[in-house]
């Protein structure tokens, strides 16, 4: 009796393991083989700078690029002794675009002056269109009676002159670009007109010649308004005191 009774709960047993889930058991040790051993959270990237734009190209025009760091964009003009001088500090802090302008001003009075300078020892002292033979003449006199035709002749010449400088060198208004602003090609007083071809093509030598046509151009300007004022005040003409 005692026999069978064991044998029934063996069988009890055996019938109850073989319903155990090991299914179960498996697959979960299959995840968690199949999921690998942790890592640590990847990092967020590094946020990207954007890149600092390459500086303009700046085309050379004789010889010269302007230049920030040199007084005048480096433009030719500063003559020993006494070097860049700006008491006045027009150039200040100023734009390439009105440095340009003031050069282009100052180049054109440098060469006005040369020739009045030049025109007043000439036109007192050889025959004009006015006065024949009659010389000496005050030249502070000559333009105001000049004949209507001489004058007009010569403001003709002075307006095609003006404006073939300005097309050649000014940004046209109606272009809707600045105004009163130089062309980036163009350098200041240079308008292609060179029939002795003097002009050098080595940049070096342009700025050397540019200097020397500046030093004798503002000393033209000094000279031409100290002649002004000096017929003006003792009412002869220049050479009138000298012995010859």
């Amino acid at each position: 009796m005692l026999t069978r009774t064991a044998l029934r709960l063996v069988a009890m047993a055996s019938s109850a393991v073989a319903f155990t889930p090991f299914a179960s058991t498996r697959s979960a040790v299959r995840v968690t083989a199949d999921a690998g051993p942790a890592t640590e959270p990847e990092s967020a990237p590094a946020p990207v700078e954007p890149a600092t734009p390459p500086a303009p190209v700046v085309s050379m025009i004789n010889g010269w690029a302007p230049d920030a760091r040199k007084p005048c964009f480096g433009l030719p003009g500063a003559i020993a002794p006494l070097g860049f001088f700006d008491p006045l500090g027009f150039t200040k802090d100023a734009e390439l675009s009105k440095v340009k302008r003031f050069r282009e001003a100052e180049i054109m009075h440098c060469r006005v002056s040369m020739l009045a300078t030049v025109g007043y020892l000439l036109g007192e002292n050889t025959p004009t269109i006015t006065y024949g033979f009659d010389h000496p003449t005050i030249a502070n006199n000559q333009l105001a009676e000049a004949p209507g035709p001489v004058l007009f002749a010569l403001f003709l010449v002075v307006n095609i002159l003006e404006a073939y400088r300005a097309a050649d060198g000014w940004i046209e208004p109606r272009s809707g670009g600045a105004v009163f602003t130089l062309r980036d090609r163009y350098y200041p007083g240079d308008l292609g007109v060179d029939p002795m071809g003097l002009k050098p093509t080595e940049a070096k030598e342009f700025a050397t010649m540019q200097t020397k046509e500046l030093s004798n151009g503002r000393l033209a300007m000094l000279a031409v308004a100290g002649m002004c004022v000096q017929e003006l005040l003792n009412g002869k003409p220049m050479l009138a005191d000298l012995s010859f």
